[in-house]
């Protein structure tokens, strides 16, 4: 039987809880959401970096019986109404819709902060971001520069339906 994801923004009271997170991230995991290696846990900085507030992002949390198994972070690029998102599953977690999910609540709360064009970066070679856009933003625009990829689509609120993640 499945277990159903929760979700909430996140804050800088999280910062502990992230850390664990990315820390517990196998090299693979941790090299496709970064494109590089964090090393044996992430520095203060970039955790901060990953839980913007107001206007300039926003950050959700996912988690699998009381236990945080995602993230997801939306940063508006430069002054557009544009915004890169970007979000991890831990290992154990992989492949159960959580990303999906996460995405779903990244973009509920980048709409609802006026962002109107959303962009992936992502490694040529990220297959889960691969499917992930090709089910949920088909109309994506894709551009390929040598190993990355940057889809552009359209922001829009996703439907909401309570699923259990397998």
């Amino acid at each position: 039987m499945g277990s159903t994801l929760t979700t909430r923004p996140a804050g800088p009271g999280d910062r502990h809880l992230l850390t664990g997170l990315l820390g517990a991230l196998s090299h693979d995991s941790a090299y496709l959401r970064f494109q590089t290696g964090i090393g044996p846990g992430p520095w203060p900085a970039m955790v901060d970096a990953l839980l913007p507030e107001g206007l300039r992002g926003g950050a959700v949390l996912g988690f699998v019986e009381g236990e945080l198994v995602a993230h997801g972070v939306w940063v508006r690029v430069g002054y557009r109404s544009a915004a890169e998102i970007g979000l991890v599953v831990a290992d154990a977690h992989q492949g159960r819709g959580i990303g999906t999910r996460v995405a779903s609540a990244l973009m509920d709360d980048l709409t609802a902060h006026g962002v109107e064009q959303v962009e992936v970066f992502a490694s040529a070679t990220n297959t889960a971001v691969i499917r992930m856009v090709a089910r949920q933003a088909p109309d994506a625009v894709r551009e390929r520069d040598g190993a990355t990829v940057t889809y552009t689509f359209p922001a829009r609120r996703a439907p909401h339906e309570v699923r259990t993640v397998a």
